[in-house]
C-alpha cells in the first residue's frame, strides 16, 4: 500500500490550506458575506476505497472536474458536494431570491463558478509553490450517482486519490465538501517533497 510520511502529508495539507483560504476570500467577495473555513484534512486512498467511501456511497452528488497536465503529470481535480449541499450553496449565491424548487436551473453555472475558484486556487498555488508548469482544461460538471462518477474513470489508469475534506460555514450553515486529487502516486510523492523544500 502506498503511503505518505507525516512530513509529506503536512506539506500537502499546507498547499490545500493556503489555496482554500484564498478561495474562501474570493467566494466571500462574490456573495458579500464571510465564509469560515476549517483546516482541511487529507487522506490517501485507492480507487477501490473511493468506490466504497462510506459518506458518499449511493449518494446523489454534484461535481466539477478540472483536468490538468504538465510537469506534475496527467491528472484530475474534483470538487464534490452532496446534492443537498450544492442546492444550499446555490441559494446562498442567489441571496435567497429564488425558491428551492427553482434553484436547479442555476445550479450548474453556480457550481462551475465555485469549482473554478477553488480548483484554480489549488492548481495555481501548486504551480507557484512547486515551479511546475501546469495546463488545465475547461471545467466539466457532473450531477448524479457517486458510483456513476467513478465508473466513468479509466480502469487502466494507475492512479492514487488524495481525498481532502473541507468544511465551509456560511450564515450559520455548515457546507461539507470533498476534493479528489487523482494522480499517479509517484507524482504525488514527488510533489510533496518539492513542497517540503519550498516550505522550509
Amino acid at each position: 500500500m502506498n503511503h505518505l510520511t507525516e512530513l509529506e502529508r503536512d506539506s500537502l495539507c499546507e498547499l490545500f490550506n493556503i489555496s482554500l483560504g484564498s478561495a474562501a476570500k474570493l467566494m466571500s467577495e462574490m456573495i458579500a458575506d464571510e465564509i469560515l473555513l476549517t483546516v482541511p484534512t487529507l487522506k490517501l486512498i485507492t480507487k477501490s476505497e473511493a468506490r466504497n467511501f462510506e459518506n458518499l456511497s449511493k449518494q446523489e452528488v454534484c461535481t466539477v472536474e478540472q483536468k490538468f497536465v504538465g510537469d506534475i503529470g496527467k491528472g484530475s481535480a474534483f470538487l464534490l458536494f452532496h446534492k443537498s449541499s450544492s442546492l444550499e450553496i446555490v441559494k446562498m449565491m442567489m441571496k435567497d431570491y429564488v425558491a428551492l424548487n427553482e434553484v436547479s436551473q442555476f445550479e450548474k453555472d453556480a457550481l462551475v463558478e465555485i469549482g473554478n475558484i477553488i480548483l484554480n486556487a489549488i492548481l495555481s498555488n501548486l504551480a507557484k509553490m512547486s515551479n511546475y508548469h501546469i495546463e488545465t482544461n475547461v471545467p466539466e460538471f457532473f450531477s448524479g450517482k457517486y458510483e456513476d462518477l467513478l465508473l466513468n474513470r479509466d480502469p487502466n489508469e494507475d492512479n492514487s486519490i488524495l481525498l481532502v475534506f473541507i468544511d465551509y460555514q456560511l450564515k450559520g450553515k455548515e457546507i461539507k465538501g470533498y476534493i479528489f486529487f487523482i494522480l499517479n502516486f509517484d507524482s504525488i510523492k514527488n510533489l510533496s517533497r518539492v513542497l517540503i523544500e519550498k516550505l522550509k
